[in-house]
């Protein structure tokens, strides 16, 4: 069996890392007749893990160890397969493109059985368990993201046209629909680690104070954990984008390689926009804050968008194909971006609307949310 560990940024050297809990996964599909590799990827002790074995007959073993339940994915990888071929995940988590599934990993004797590893159950672990009570409490809501994506596929060539504009409304606010059922599972699962990750996974912390206080609905155990306190150092770095809180000041290069600062546009509405050119949803989102920035620029309003590029080339030609003619800056520094670190942003598209004054009146808004949001702001 083989083993790499590695960050996000690169490979690390093989080391011992003091973990507490050991775990096996026995698995247990049809033989799909062809040599293949079974994939296990998860995080543990800070670090991203991917080991390999060999599937035989159908059959095939693992063993770690990991610091707490984590979630982990399963997939196999047929020698016929093309190994470039991307793998995609659907609304529910599921892996799209290959056989294999999300699920949690936790201490112990975990067994996976089934036909295909995407059809299989997995027994013997606790966190599991709480996984798919969540999973089956969210699934009505995934089904109807699921028909409302494959509504939308016949008009993706043509993002202008009202059908996809208004399917495109209908999937936000659907995604929304998830919002009290995960709210719901965390009040009543307070010592999980679902729960826990579920609150403090998501990329972005809209609203601070309203996430605070569904942190504090989790058990001390966890809240007192090495992730817990790491999550209240973010989530009080929130608090300095929250609404009503003056947004932090910076200046960045333009297009031009000359210095622009937020502060020259005081007394103005100002939508702070972080996109980049190889950002998929940030290009989809592009009409919209088009459709709002026509609609309302000669009423004192403005936008500064702020590139997580690092390819100038790709990013001046991504403002010219989508036709954006705001004002922009980067650092062209990537996810290193001083400002996107400013604004604790750890996923984009992201955005901020201040007022005159330089406060923070509204964030994140999607679809048609930015056009009334200003429409309210500038009646």
């Amino acid at each position: 069996m083989k083993r790499m560990i590695f960050l996000l940024g690169g490979l690390l050297p093989l080391a011992a890392t003091a973990q507490d809990k050991s775990f096996t996964l026995d698995g247990k599909i049809n033989d799909i007749g062809e040599p293949a590799k079974v994939i296990l990827s998860y995080s543990a002790g800070g670090k991203r893990v991917s080991d390999t074995t060999a599937l035989q007959s159908g059959v095939f073993h693992f063993a770690g160890k990991i610091d707490k339940p984590v979630q982990a994915i399963v997939m196999i990888l047929k020698s016929s397969a093309n190994p470039r071929m991307a793998m995609g995940m659907g609304y529910g988590g599921e892996i799209l493109g290959r056989d294999g599934t999300p699920f949690y990993l936790d201490e112990g004797k975990i067994s996976l059985r089934g036909a295909t590893i995407k059809e299989a159950k997995i027994e013997g672990s606790a966190a599991q368990k709480d996984f798919e009570a969540l999973n089956l409490a969210k699934k009505p809501v995934v089904d109807k993201l699921t028909a409302i994506n494959a509504e939308m596929a016949p008009f993706a060539k043509d993002r202008e046209s009202a059908e996809y504009k208004a399917l495109y409304d209908k999937l936000l606010a659907t995604l929304k629909e998830t919002g009290p059922i995960e709210t719901a599972f965390v009040k009543s699962h307070p010592n999980s680690w679902v729960s826990f990750n579920v609150l403090t996974g998501k990329s972005i912390i809209s609203d601070p104070k309203t996430t605070e206080a569904q942190y504090k609905q989790l058990s001390a155990h966890l809240r007192n954990s090495p992730d817990g306190k790491k999550f209240e150092e973010r989530l009080a770095a929130a608090y300095t984008t929250s609404l009503g809180a003056v947004a932090p000041a910076f200046t960045q290069n333009d297009t031009d390689g000359k210095p622009f600062s937020l502060a020259s546009l005081r007394g103005k509405y100002v939508l702070i926009d972080f996109w980049a050119s190889w950002c998929g949803p940030c290009r989809a989102e592009n009409p919209n804050v088009k459709l709002a920035y026509d609609k309302f620029k000669g009423k004192n309003f403005e936008i500064l968008a702020v590139s997580l590029d690092k390819d100038k080339a790709a990013w001046l030609k991504a403002i010219q194909d989508d036709g954006l003619p705001w004002l922009h800056v980067s650092d062209l520094l990537g996810w290193d971006n001083v400002v996107a670190k400013l604004y604790n942003v750890r996923a984009v598209p992201q955005n901020w609307l201040i007022d005159p004054e330089g406060k923070i009146i509204a964030a994140n808004m999607r679809g048609k949310d930015l056009e009334e949001k200003l429409a309210k702001a500038l009646k």
